[in-house]
């Protein structure tokens, strides 16, 4: 310092520092913060104590030993500090912070972990950390039992979503076939009570003998039956004469046979329709008394649960202006879901602004079968009804039915039989509503007490004289193809719908083709994206090798036993007589 020139005095060395600066205003905003901290070099308030602690720039700094020490030791360092280099100042920072670091006192806020092997589990869970009382409610929770609760709702909710999906791909529908109303495309089965089964062994059938043989009906494929002659009249061998729609012939039931008639169809997914006669009624009297009766006859019937009308005897009305009015009230009355059915000749000499106000009305247009005509008149009926016919689903489709055959004395012959079968099979392929008569069944299973004044007079119930569950007899196979060809009809709608939409374009998917031979009737039956079906009939009395080759390549051959299949090629067709025979076209 003499050399420089500097006094060494002490008085120039001193310095005096004013009370403010010795007690610094941060001490009471320093210490709670250094409380808070957790830093290890920061000593434990909560063991030193607030009262021990004060600043180091206080000169009545009063603490402990350590302290003092410290401050001690940085008093000496000041001393020296003009003569020693700034490595022995790094290395004295270090010593000190070393001190500091490995003090026990320090280090007394922390957990200690070394406990005994007395102390109980539950503490060394909990620790020595006391729960604070500003803390969170759920912090209390059982959270063990809420996962173990969270995680079984999981996994109950996976299994339950997994059980839904697994029951609707069980119950899903195997055919996603178009729908369509229940008498569209469906099979209707006329019965004449009279004829049918007897249960009461008077000679006559019943309407509890048809209650009987519900089961029957339902395992056929038989979606609607159709009742006729059942109301009184003068002559009770027909029912042309009947006076009354609403008295039931007291031979064969009464109003609750037809009740529970009605129930049961019902209960087994089928309906009930009766043949209204006005033929009597009509005659000789004014229009408007007929329109009163009718209508009380639909109100009454409709208001009893069945389901549709065949209105017989209209003929004579074809010419009355009033008549669409008349249909639309009679419509009206039934309703949208049940039926009212009339004859072809009803649409005879009509306009065509009168027929599509009829068709909006009446919901199926009854035609004749007739094979006695020949086959060349019988395809060319076909062909006029269904170019007649409009191609909608809210218009009137046609209503199939095949005439009675004309009996022979004594008893029918077995061709008469495979024709009446043939074409049956060849009924069943036409669009529209089948309608199958029990006579015809009758004969098709082969029994032939018919006797041409009461027409199956005295005939026994088919199936309480017949063992329909023999596979190997005729009768049985006539009738199990019967079935098959109902089934077959119900499950495609090449078959049950008459008419395909393209483009909002609809196309009839009904075409009868051309043949050299007369006596051979082909009809074609198409769907979009569905095979496509033909019926082959020979309606000639000898077989037949038949090159359809230009047509139809091959197929399978349907109604063979037991849901059998047989490809067929039609380079060779063979054909038996009276046989109608279904293919199903390859794709």
């Amino acid at each position: 310092m003499d050399n420089m020139g500097i006094s060494t005095e002490p008085s120039f060395l001193e310095v005096e520092l004013p009370q403010t600066l010795l007690e610094s205003p941060s001490t009471s905003t320093f210490l709670p913060d250094e409380e808070a901290s957790i830093c290890p070099l920061l000593s434990n308030s909560s063991i030193l104590g607030p009262a021990s602690l004060s600043h180091p720039l206080n000169p009545n700094h009063n603490g402990s030993d350590i302290t003092s020490c410290n401050i001690s030791n940085t008093d000496c360092k000041a001393e020296t500090s003009s003569s020693d280099s700034s490595t022995g100042i790094a290395m004295d920072a270090l010593d000190s912070t070393s001190t500091n670091l490995f003090n026990k006192v320090n280090y007394h806020h922390l957990q200690n972990n070394n406990l005994t092997a007395n102390q109980d589990s539950s503490s060394c869970l909990k620790g020595n950390r006391n729960q604070s009382k500003e803390a969170p409610l759920f912090v209390s929770w059982n959270w063990p039992l809420i996962r173990k609760c969270t995680f079984f709702v999981f996994i109950s909710g996976i299994l339950g979503m997994c059980s839904i999906i697994v029951a609707q791909i069980a119950t899903m529908p195997k055919h996603c076939n178009p729908k369509s109303a229940w008498y569209r495309g469906r099979v209707f089965y006329e019965i004449n009570p009279v004829y049918y089964q007897d249960s009461n062994n008077d000679g006559k059938g019943d309407i509890v003998g048809i209650i009987n043989s519900v089961q029957h009906l339902s395992e056929l494929g038989i979606s609607a039956v159709r009742l006729n002659s059942i109301f009184v009249g003068h002559d009770h061998s027909t029912d042309l004469n009947a006076s009354f729609i609403d008295a039931i012939r007291p031979e064969l039931g009464d109003f609750e046979d037809v009740q529970k008639l009605t129930q049961l169809l019902h209960s087994h997914n089928m309906t009930l329709l009766l043949d209204l006669p006005l033929q009597r009624l009509i005659s000789g009297k004014p229009m408007d008394e007929v329109f009163e009766q009718v209508t009380k006859g639909l109100l009454y019937w409709s208001g009893h649960g069945v389901d549709g009308f065949y209105l017989k005897g209209l003929e004579s009305l074809a010419h009355n202006p009033a008549l669409p009015k008349y249909f639309a009230t009679w419509k009206n009355i039934v309703g949208k879901d049940k039926v009212l059915i009339v004859d072809q000749s009803v649409l005879k000499h009509k306009t065509s602004s009168e027929r599509t106000h009829l068709f909006s009305n009446i919901d199926l247009i009854n035609m004749d079968l007739s094979i006695e005509n020949g086959t060349q008149r019988l395809k060319e009926h076909i062909k006029h009804a269904l170019t007649e016919m409009p191609l909608s689903e809210d218009s009137a489709w046609v209503h199939w039915s095949i005439k009675a055959p004309t009996p022979n004395v004594g008893s029918m012959d077995i061709y008469n039989t495979k024709q009446i079968l043939a074409t049956t099979l060849m009924q069943l392929f036409l669009p529209g509503t089948p309608n199958i008569l029990y006579a015809n069944e009758v004969e098709i299973a082969q029994k032939k007490e018919f006797n041409h004044e009461t027409h199956l007079k005295h005939q026994k119930w088919l199936h309480e004289s017949h063992n329909y569950t023999n596979a190997h007899s005729t009768e049985s196979r006539n009738l199990q193809v019967i079935e098959q060809m109902i089934a077959l009809r119900q499950l495609s709608p090449s078959l049950y719908k008459n008419y395909v939409c393209k483009a909002n374009d609809k196309r009839p998917n009904t075409q009868v083709l051309p043949h050299s031979n007369a006596d051979i009737l082909i009809i074609t039956r198409n769907y979009p994206r569905r095979n496509s079906f033909v019926s082959i009939t020979n309606f000639g009395g000898q077989q037949l090798a038949l090159d359809l080759n230009s047509h139809f390549y091959s197929g399978d051959r349907m109604l063979l036993p037991e849901g059998q299949t047989r490809k067929i090629y039609f380079k060779q067709f063979v054909i038996n007589a009276f046989e109608t025979i279904i293919v199903k076209l390859d794709k």
